[in-house]
């Protein structure tokens, strides 16, 4: 094999390895970018399920509220 050919041939190998890094990169950078968009919905998602637990809370503290208050307003004696 000729001192040209062995040459060639590495250059060739350098520069398929740079564009399949190239190509990699771009693969990588395009699956980044649907990772940031879908985690950036998640986020606004779990919020909204945050805020709706909230208020369901605070719709069951109320009814308990409400019946233990009324718990306290029976009369304590028996029929008379």
């Amino acid at each position: 094999m000729s001192l040209s050919k062995s040459v060639y041939d590495a250059l060739k190998s350098i520069l398929t390895i740079e564009s399949r890094l190239e190509t990699l990169t771009k693969s990588v950078e395009a699956v980044s970018e649907k990772i940031e968009s879908h985690a950036a919905r998640i986020s606004a998602r779990l919020e909204e399920h945050g805020q709706r637990l909230a208020r369901l809370e605070g719709k069951f503290e109320l009814i308990e509220n409400t019946l233990s208050g009324r718990r306290r307003r029976l009369p304590e004696g028996g029929r008379e």
